[in-house]
């Protein structure tokens, strides 16, 4: 089975698509937001250099993130693995090939014009256990209204989930990681899945990489 690994826009879904695969498949969800704040929970030597750097207000650097990620990653010793959130730039992605050194993995690109995630992003409700819901789908609306499915927590908006912030994001994320992709392109690495579809066919898409069908 193919290892993971997302890049993807605001509001295109990987969370969702993330939680899905692991429920599925058995992956181990790896989101660097999360892997940070474990980091500092865990209160390691590696966890105290992050938690000073966050406390300061600064980006923790793509060498300390590679040294999270190799440390996590040789915990869950061999599991197939999604990285969420990482790499995000062309060095990142060249840094981590050198981790993971011909690793079975495979690049998913969730693909999404910026009218349609404005939208969504509109519509979205998020959870503090991660999982996130969207009021104007159907498919990931809570079952109680305002409630997470999973934990019975509030859900809330994200502060940063507003048009003005998202269109910033969104351009953002273009310009990081236009060489990122094509550096996965000619490593024949690349899948691009358009997610302007169902949630179902989404996954079944994703499916087909994972499965190398």
């Amino acid at each position: 089975m193919q290892n993971i690994i997302f890049i993807a826009p605001p509001a295109a879904g990987k969370g969702t698509q993330s939680h899905m695969l692991k429920e599925k498949y058995d992956y181990e969800h790896i989101s660097t937001g999360d892997m940070l704040r474990e980091a500092i929970s865990n209160g390691s030597k590696l966890g105290l250099e992050v938690k000073n750097i966050m406390d300061k207000g600064e980006l923790v650097s793509d060498d300390l993130m590679i040294d999270l990620i190799k440390d996590k990653l040789t915990k869950i010793k061999g599991k197939p693995f999604i990285l969420d959130g990482f790499p995000r730039t062309l060095k990142q992605g060249i840094e981590l090939d050198k981790l993971l050194d011909d690793a079975n993995y495979q690049v998913i690109y969730l693909k999404l014009d910026k009218d349609i995630a404005i939208k969504r992003v509109e519509g979205r409700l998020t959870c503090s256990c991660g999982k996130t819901y969207n009021i104007f789908d159907q498919k990931l609306q809570p079952k109680q209204n305002g409630i997470c499915d999973k934990c019975g927590k509030q859900l809330i908006k994200r502060n940063d989930d507003n048009v003005d912030s998202f269109k910033i994001r969104y351009d953002n994320f273009l310009t990081n990681t236009d060489k990122l992709l094509k550096y996965y392109e000619e490593k024949n690495k690349l899948n691009i899945i358009n997610v302007d579809k169902s949630v179902d066919e989404i996954f079944n898409d994703i499916s087909k990489v994972v499965t190398n069908d």
